[in-house]
């Protein structure tokens, strides 16, 4: 992962609607429309192209014809949670 879409990943907040969008999406293995991933996240469709549109910018998503997908692997996901809780537990 390039240094640029780690800070990005590491940026992001656990408890964010923008987390819990790109988690979603990177543990799927399809593009997905906003309204599918608003469904699923439980969350506002506005919140959630709002959301779509900043991770894009980011780098941490990509939008293709068919929806929005992560450029992210579950494992990337993993280890920002590994970090998380390093951190927490060192202080």
């Amino acid at each position: 992962m390039s240094q640029d879409r780690l800070k990005a990943l590491d940026d992001l907040g656990l408890e964010t609607s923008a987390f819990k969008v790109l988690c979603y999406l990177s543990f799927k293995d399809r593009a997905m429309k906003p309204s599918e991933i608003a469904e699923k996240v439980w969350e506002k469709a506005s919140t959630v192209r709002a959301r779509l549109t900043e991770l894009k910018d980011a780098g941490l998503i990509s939008a293709t014809p068919e929806g929005y997908v992560s450029n992210l692997t579950p494992y990337d996901m993993l280890m920002k949670l590994y970090r998380e809780i390093k951190e927490e537990l060192k202080g």
